[in-house]
């Protein structure tokens, strides 16, 4: 299996982050527990959901800091860790709602668990109860994300740049979300450079560039964050281009989310826009009535696309966009000069991002 270095990496960090969650749970869990009904068990569903998920964002803030030379010393990057993935709990918490999904890793989304128990409570609006929970929610993983790290970098210089880059590159999530749901439900054609720079603000400097700038800036190491903060950028390409193509086609048992779920909501990828251009006028007829129809595709009609996308060229041309990221990816890293444990764990990122089932 491609990127095996990677995958066995973030299961040995893995563990420290979980500690610092499970931690998080037992302090914050007391504190809280004075509102009625909600404070503490807020908390433990968050730690939940977070421990469900593969960790690879609080996996790469440690990666960062040994890629500037630093060692795992103690709770403190482990706690940064974990705030990354508290971030990342908050930010699927609110996407699973405006995409009206009710599956997330393998199990109901956290509106939909929330809806089924006012359901069973016997609400009349139970829907959006669970909506509301979820939104609140949401809003306690970015809180306690943000405590998390002010008590892990207590007294530290870098508390503030760490804290100004976590808040910058999520408003630009926000705003790149916003972006999405608007072309979702619009009918105008999305160029592929929006496309991209989508991509790029929603998903990759979140998901790789913040937390490997965070554990580098940890670390003392600025002059890392720039270069870091560009090979972010490659791998979240290769990770958005992955998942579109998951969303699709991926098996949802594997990737924890039903199939096709993108097309219901109209998303703007850039496989739907280089295959509309390559279809012919009958075939954009009927990939029309799929793309931002009101129900998800049948998988006869899954399979459809998928044949259309390998008979017109969009697959192959797809492929080789992200074999263009990889090559920039890997000269990013060849020029950074980076230990030898975590320049082969990085290159294996590479791998991994690119060839992923889930």
């Amino acid at each position: 299996m491609k990127g095996e270095e990677a995958l066995a990496y973030i299961a040995a960090k893995r563990p420290a982050i979980a500690a610092a969650l499970a931690s998080l749970e037992a302090e914050r869990g007391g504190e809280l527990a004075w509102v009625p009904g909600e404070g503490a068990e807020g908390i433990s569903r968050i730690a939940e959901f977070c421990l469900r998920g593969k960790m690879i964002r609080g996996c790469l803030v440690i990666l960062g800091a040994e890629a500037a030379g630093d060692a795992v010393d103690g709770e403190r990057l482990p706690r940064l860790a974990a705030a990354m993935e508290l971030f990342q709990a908050g930010l699927l918490a609110h996407d699973d709602i405006m995409d009206r999904d009710s599956t997330r890793r393998g199990a109901p989304t956290v509106h939909a668990r929330y809806a089924a128990e006012s359901l069973a409570a016997g609400s009349m609006d139970y829907a959006h109860v669970g909506e509301a929970l979820g939104i609140c929610l949401g809003d306690l993983c970015y809180f306690e994300a943000f405590g998390i790290l002010a008590r892990a970098l207590e007294g530290e210089a870098c508390a503030a740049k760490i804290s100004a880059l976590c808040a910058g590159i999520l408003s630009e999530v926000a705003v790149a979300q916003m972006a999405d749901v608007r072309w979702g439900a619009s009918d105008r054609e999305i160029g592929e450079a929006e496309i991209l720079a989508m991509y790029r603000s929603k998903t990759a400097r979140y998901t790789f560039s913040l937390p490997l700038a965070a554990g580098a800036l940890a670390a003392g190491a600025k002059a890392l964050v720039g270069p870091l903060v560009s090979l972010g950028e490659e791998l979240g390409i290769l990770f958005q281009l992955r998942d579109d193509e998951l969303g699709l086609f991926g098996d949802e048992a594997a990737t924890g989310k039903p199939r096709g779920s993108d097309l219901r909501e109209g998303k703007k990828t850039l496989f739907r826009s280089r295959l509309l251009a390559a279809a012919s006028a009958s075939e954009s007829r009927a990939l029309a009535a799929l793309f931002g129809g009101a129900r998800t595709p049948s998988e006869a009609e899954l399979a459809y696309i998928e044949r259309l996308a390998r008979e017109l060229g969009v697959a192959d041309s797809i492929r080789e966009l992200s074999e263009a990221a990889q090559s920039r990816a890997r000269a990013i890293l060849g020029g950074l000069g980076l230990p030898p444990r975590a320049l082969a764990v990085l290159d294996s990122l590479v791998d991994y991002v690119t060839a992923r089932d889930r």
